[in-house]
C-alpha cells in the first residue's frame, strides 16, 4: 500500500519508468513509477515506497523489441514520418504496443518507450540515457525549437512541418522540467523555444516550470486553438491552419505578477547603453546633469511629502523620451498605480475620480504613451529578496526596461528575517547595486523614508540630511545620487516642495536644486521660483 505522505525525496536521483493506476484515488494512470521502485501519484499525492513495488515491476527489462513503422491513421500521420522519427508498433508480452525509439547523440538506440492500448507506458533499456525525443537528429543552434509534451504530438508536427526541428519530453508533463534541465545546453542553443504543451492544468503548469529554467525572453508559450487539448486534437478538429498561427503567435513567457500591455489596461479600467536622460526639472539637471543607465538614485522624504508623486512624474517623463520603465509600487494596488500614472499623462488625478473622463479618452492616452513602455509588477507589501531580484532582472533583460522604480525600501524589507532592519537594508542595497544596476545596466530610482530626528521634520519643511535616511547608511553609501524632498504640509504653503541634492557621485554638485509647485487639480508638479510667484507684473 502507498504511504500517506506526499514526499518526493527520490525524484532527483531516479528516472521515470512507466505509468500505472493509483490504489488510493483510483486514477487510471496518475502514478509515475521510477527505476528505483518508488512511485508518486500526481493526482492525489500518494507516495509509494520502493520496497512495495510488485516483483514483476522490479525486474530490469533488457534488450529491445522489433519495431515496424506504420501510419497512425487515427491521427492522420504518415508512415514515412513515423519511420524517419523511429516510431512504430511491436509486440510486448503478447500485446501490440506503440514503440518510440530513443537514441543518443551518436544515433545509438538506448531506450524504447512502449505505449499500450490502454495508455500504459513502459521504458525498455536505460532511461537515464534518454535525451529529448528526436534530439539526436538536430545540431545545436538554430532559430526556433518547438518542444511537445508527447511523442505523437511531436510526430503530428513533424508530419505537417518536416522542414523544422521538433522534440518532445520523454516523461510527459510530470517530468518535463527535469528532462529539459538534463538537456539544457541543447535547448538553450536555440534563439527561441516554443513550448507546445497540453492545454490542461498539468500541461500548462509544466510549461511555465520549463520556461522558468530558460534565459529570460527565450521561452514562448503556445496557446492551442479552439477546444483542442493537444496538437493531435487540433488537427482532428480541422484546426491545422489555426495551429500554425498559434505557433508563430506564441507569447513570450513572463513570470507571474509582471503585467503589461492590454492586460495592464484592463486592470486599470474595470542591453544596450543609452545616453544620459534629463530629469523633468531644470534645477535637478543643473545639479545632476541628467540620469544615466546603471545608476542607483535614492529619493527620500518624510511621510506624506510626495515621494510617490515625484516618482510617477519622473516615470512619465522617462516614458515620453522613449524609455521603457518597470514600476514596483509596494504600498498601493496595481489599479491605483496604473490610474495615477495614466492621470499624469492626461493631467488629471484619475485615482481620485474620472470626473467626466471617458474610456475612449483613457484608451487613446494609454495607447499613445503607456502601452508599450510601462511594466508594473502586481504585488503589495513585503517580498523576498530573491523574488525582488528575479523580477528586476526579468524587467531589465526580457522586457528591456532601461529604468526601474521601487517604491519603497522600508515596506520591501518589513516582512524579512529577524527584524534587524539595518542589516536587511544593507543586504538588499548591496544586491540591487551589484546584481541589478551593475550587472544589467538598469537605472534604478529607489524610494526611502527618513527617520525621526530632533528638530524640524522634513514634513514640516525641515532640511533632510544623509544621516536622516532610515535604516542603514548603506542607502547613502551605495546610491549614486540622493534627492531629498521637503515641504511644510501644515504650513501656509503646503503645496510647495523644496528639492535638494544630498549626494551626487557624478558631478559632486550638492545643495538646493529647485522648488516644485503641486497642483491638486491636475496631480502634477511644476518647477517654480517662489520669490517671483507673488510679485505682480508691472505691465
Amino acid at each position: 500500500m502507498p504511504g500517506t505522505t506526499t514526499g518526493t525525496e527520490s525524484l532527483d536521483s531516479s528516472s521515470f519508468s512507466h505509468h500505472e493506476s493509483c490504489e488510493v484515488c483510483g486514477s487510471k494512470d496518475n502514478v509515475a513509477r521510477y527505476d528505483d521502485g518508488h512511485g508518486y501519484c500526481f493526482g492525489c499525492g500518494a507516495y509509494y515506497h520502493g520496497d512495495e513495488v510488485r516483483k514483476e515491476e522490479e525486474e530490469l527489462m533488457e534488450g529491445f523489441i522489433p519495431r515496424t513503422p506504420q501510419a497512425l491513421r487515427s491521427r492522420s500521420i504518415r508512415k514515412e514520418t513515423c519511420d524517419l522519427a523511429g516510431y512504430g508498433v511491436g509486440e510486448w508480452k503478447g500485446a501490440m504496443v506503440q514503440v518510440a525509439d530513443y537514441r543518443n547523440e551518436a544515433g545509438e538506440l538506448v531506450a524504447q518507450k512502449l505505449k499500450s492500448a490502454d495508455k500504459q507506458f513502459v521504458i525498455l533499456g536505460d532511461s537515464k540515457k534518454m535525451q529529448l525525443w528526436q534530439q539526436h537528429r538536430y545540431k545545436k543552434g538554430g532559430k526556433i525549437l518547438p518542444i511537445f509534451e508527447g511523442e505523437t504530438d511531436c510526430l503530428q508536427w513533424l508530419d505537417k512541418n518536416p522542414r523544422y526541428p521538433a522534440v518532445s519530453v520523454p516523461n510527459g508533463a510530470a517530468g518535463a522540467a527535469k528532462a529539459i534541465a538534463r538537456n539544457i545546453e541543447f535547448v538553450e542553443s536555440f534563439e527561441q523555444v516554443v513550448l507546445c504543451f497540453d492545454a490542461d492544468k498539468a500541461g500548462q503548469s509544466a510549461a511555465r516550470e520549463v520556461a522558468a529554467l530558460l534565459t529570460p525572453g527565450k521561452a514562448r508559450l503556445m496557446t492551442l486553438p479552439g477546444e483542442a487539448n493537444d496538437v493531435c486534437d487540433a488537427v482532428k478538429l480541422g484546426l491545422s491552419k489555426q495551429l500554425i498561427d498559434a505557433f508563430w503567435n506564441a507569447k513570450v513567457y513572463r513570470p507571474d505578477g509582471i503585467v503589461a500591455g492590454e492586460e495592464l489596461f484592463d486592470v486599470i479600467t474595470n542591453e544596450e547603453e543609452i545616453p544620459s536622460l534629463p530629469y523633468p526639472f531644470e534645477g535637478l539637471n543643473e545639479k545632476l546633469l541628467g540620469c544615466r543607465p546603471g545608476e542607483l538614485v535614492t529619493v527620500c522624504a518624510g511621510t506624506g511629502v510626495g515621494k510617490s508623486q515625484f516618482c510617477r512624474n519622473l516615470a512619465i517623463h522617462l516614458i515620453r523620451q522613449g524609455v521603457k520603465v518597470g514600476y514596483i509600487a509596494l504600498e498601493e494596488s496595481l489599479a491605483r498605480t496604473g490610474l495615477s500614472l495614466l492621470g499624469q499623462v492626461m493631467g488629471k488625478p484619475l485615482h481620485l475620480g474620472r470626473n467626466g473622463t471617458t474610456i475612449e479618452e483613457m484608451r487613446e492616452a494609454f495607447d499613445t504613451e503607456l502601452k508599450d513602455h510601462l511594466f508594473i509588477y502586481n504585488h503589495f507589501g513585503s517580498m523576498s529578496s530573491e523574488n525582488l531580484l528575479s523580477r528586476c532582472r526579468y524587467l531589465r533583460v526580457a522586457e528591456g526596461c532601461q529604468y526601474l522604480i521601487i517604491d519603497h525600501l522600508s515596506i520591501l524589507v518589513s516582512g524579512w528575517g529577524d527584524g534587524d532592519e539595518r542589516r536587511l537594508i544593507d543586504n538588499v542595497m548591496t544586491a540591487l547595486r551589484s546584481q541589478v544596476c551593475e550587472a544589467t545596466g538598469a537605472g534604478m530610482i529607489l524610494v526611502s523614508h527618513l527617520k525621526r530626528v530632533d528638530g524640524k521634520a522634513a514634513e514640516r519643511g525641515g532640511e533632510p540630511e544623509l544621516s536622516h535616511l532610515r535604516g542603514s547608511q548603506a542607502i547613502s553609501q551605495l546610491s549614486d545620487a540622493c534627492i531629498a524632498l521637503s515641504r511644510d504640509t501644515m504650513g501656509d504653503d503646503p503645496n510647495l516642495t523644496t528639492v535638494r541634492v544630498l549626494k551626487n557621485r557624478f558631478s559632486g554638485d550638492l545643495g538646493l536644486a529647485c522648488y516644485l509647485r503641486f497642483d491638486p487639480d491636475t496631480g502634477m508638479h511644476t518647477e517654480v521660483s517662489p520669490e517671483f510667484e507673488d510679485q505682480e507684473t508691472p505691465f
